[in-house]
C-alpha cells in the first residue's frame, strides 16, 4: 500500500478524509447549498468577470493597457484588489448558475423541443469554434454545456414569472404601448466630412458638401410631396447607394486608382420552355427572419455595453427549377422589406450619473431631433449639420410595422419583455442566491487564476 493511500486510510478512520479530499480535490471550486459546481462552470464565469473588469477599468482609466497583465492585477475595483472583484463576480455568477437550477428544477419546468433544439445547434456552433482555448484552460464540453442549458433554463424560469399575462408580467398591447414608446423608426444617411485620404474636409470642401446634401434633401422632399411615405424609403435608398458610390470614387481617386470600363459580350443561349419552367411542386417558401446591427445605448451595472438592436427585417426565398439535365437547381435569394432603416432605442437620461458618456445614436444631435419629431411630420426630411459630419434623417411611424411578419413576433415579443422585467429578474435571481449557503474550495480558487488564463 502507499504512503498516500495508508494516510487516506487513516484520516478515514479517524473521520477526517472528506476534509483532506475537499482541500486537494479542485475538480469543485465551490459548493452552493450542497451543489458543487465543477472548475470549468467556474472558470468560464471567472473568464467573464476577468472582461468585465478590463470594460470597467478601461472606462476609469482609457489610457490603462489591458493586456499588461501585471498593470491591470495592480489596479483596484470597487474598493478591492482586482483579482479579488474577479473571483468575488465569478463567484456570484456561478452562485446564480445553481439558483436558475434549482428554481427550474422547484417549479417543475422542462425545456420545449424547440428549446432542446436550439442548445444543440448552438452548442455544437460554439463549441466548434472555441473547443481548443477552453479546453486548454480547464473548460470541458460537459461544463460548457450546463452552462448553454442553464441560459435557456433561465428564459424558461423568465417567462414563468414575466411571460405574457404570467404571474408578474403584462398582456401583449402593455407590451406593444411599451415598445413603441421606447423605440424610434428612423432612416439617415451619415455624411461624412471627410476626403477620399481621411482627412477633415476644410471650409470649401464642407461647403460643396452641404450643397450635395441640400440637394438630396430637396429630392427627399419632392418624394414626399409626390408620393408620401413609400416614395420617402425608396428615395432615401437611392440617396444612400449614391453617396456609397461618391464614397468609393473619392478614395479610388486618393489612392491613385482609375476605373476602366469594359465590356462583355455573351452569346445567346436558347432553351426549351421545359428546361426553365419552375416546378410547381417546389414552390418558392419564405421565411421572416430578424437582422440586426448592435447600437449602443446605455451600460450596466458591470461596465458592459447593454445594446438595443437596428432591425431590419429580411425575407429568404428558396426557388428550384429544373435543370437542362433532368436534376433540380436550388436558389436562395434573401431580400430586405426596409434595408436601410434603424430602430434605435429610447435612452432614459436618468439612468446616467454625471460625467458618464451617453453612447447616443447615431450621435446626440440627431438623436435629440428625433425625439422631437412629432406624428404629422413622419417622412419628411431634415438636416442636421455637425463639426464632422452631415446626417439627412427621416423618422417614420413605427407602428406601421407592428405586425406579425415584420416586427410583431415571438422573437421580438419576448426581447420586449426582457426590456421591461430583465432588471426585476436579476434582481430576483439575487434574492435566490443571497439565501444560499456557498462554501468556497480555496485550493481550486489559487489553482484557477484568472490573470493565467488563455482564452
Amino acid at each position: 500500500m502507499s504512503i498516500f493511500k495508508k494516510v487516506t486510510a487513516f484520516l478515514t478512520a479517524v473521520g477526517i478524509a472528506s476534509a483532506f479530499t475537499g482541500c486537494s480535490n479542485t475538480r469543485y471550486c465551490m459548493e452552493v447549498d450542497g451543489v458543487q459546481v465543477p472548475a470549468g462552470i467556474y472558470i468560464y464565469y471567472a473568464n467573464t468577470a476577468y472582461n468585465n473588469a478590463l470594460s470597467m477599468l478601461k472606462a476609469e482609466n482609457p489610457d490603462l493597457d489591458t493586456e499588461d497583465v501585471k498593470a491591470v492585477k495592480a489596479t483596484q475595483l470597487e474598493g478591492v484588489d482586482t483579482l479579488t472583484w474577479i473571483q468575488n463576480k465569478a463567484t456570484e455568477f456561478c452562485t446564480s448558475y445553481v439558483a436558475v437550477e434549482k428554481k427550474f428544477d422547484e417549479l417543475g419546468l422542462e425545456l420545449d423541443d424547440e428549446a432542446k433544439e436550439n442548445c444543440d445547434f448552438m452548442m455544437e456552433y460554439y463549441w466548434a469554434s472555441y473547443e481548443a482555448s477552453m479546453t486548454k484552460n480547464g473548460i470541458s464540453e460537459d461544463s460548457f454545456r450546463k452552462i448553454m442549458v442553464s441560459s435557456y433554463k433561465s428564459e424558461a424560469v423568465f417567462d414563468y414569472y414575466y411571460g405574457t399575462e404570467s404571474e408578474l408580467g403584462v398582456n401583449e398591447d402593455e407590451l406593444k404601448k411599451y415598445y413603441l414608446e421606447n423605440n424610434i423608426r428612423t432612416q439617415y444617411v451619415n455624411f461624412k466630412l471627410y476626403d477620399g485620404a481621411g482627412n477633415l474636409l476644410k471650409s470649401d470642401g464642407k461647403k460643396e458638401m452641404k450643397e450635395m446634401v441640400e440637394d438630396y434633401q430637396e429630392r427627399v422632399e419632392s418624394a414626399y410631396a409626390e408620393g408620401g411615405v413609400e416614395a420617402v424609403m425608396t428615395e432615401m435608398s437611392v440617396v444612400q447607394d449614391e453617396y456609397n458610390a461618391y464614397c468609393t470614387s473619392i478614395s479610388q481617386e486618393a489612392a491613385g486608382i482609375t476605373n476602366t470600363a469594359t465590356t462583355t459580350t455573351t452569346e445567346a443561349t436558347t432553351t426549351t420552355a421545359e428546361e426553365t419552367t419552375t416546378l410547381d411542386a417546389s414552390a418558392a417558401s419564405a421565411e421572416e427572419t430578424s437582422a440586426t446591427e448592435a447600437a449602443a445605448t446605455e451600460t450596466d451595472e458591470s461596465g458592459n455595453v447593454v445594446t438595443a438592436a437596428e432591425t431590419t427585417t429580411e425575407t429568404t426565398t428558396t426557388t428550384t427549377t429544373a435543370s437542362g439535365d433532368g436534376t433540380d437547381e436550388t436558389t436562395t435569394t434573401t431580400t430586405y422589406s426596409y434595408p436601410n432603416e434603424k430602430i434605435i432605442m429610447v435612452i432614459d437620461e436618468e439612468d446616467y450619473e454625471e460625467g458618464d458618456e451617453i453612447p447616443y445614436s447615431p450621435s446626440e444631435k440627431v438623436y435629440k431631433k428625433l425625439l422631437d419629431i412629432k406624428a404629422a411630420d413622419y417622412g419628411k426630411p431634415f438636416f442636421v449639420e455637425e463639426d464632422e459630419a452631415y446626417y439627412l434623417v427621416v423618422r417614420y411611424d413605427l407602428e406601421d410595422r407592428m405586425k406579425e411578419e415584420d416586427l410583431w413576433n415571438a422573437d421580438q415579443i419576448y426581447s420586449v419583455q426582457v426590456s421591461m422585467f430583465g432588471e426585476d429578474f436579476d434582481e430576483m435571481i439575487k434574492g435566490w442566491a443571497d439565501e444560499m449557503t456557498v462554501k468556497k474550495n480555496e485550493a481550486a480558487y489559487k489553482r484557477y487564476d484568472p490573470f493565467k488564463f488563455e482564452m
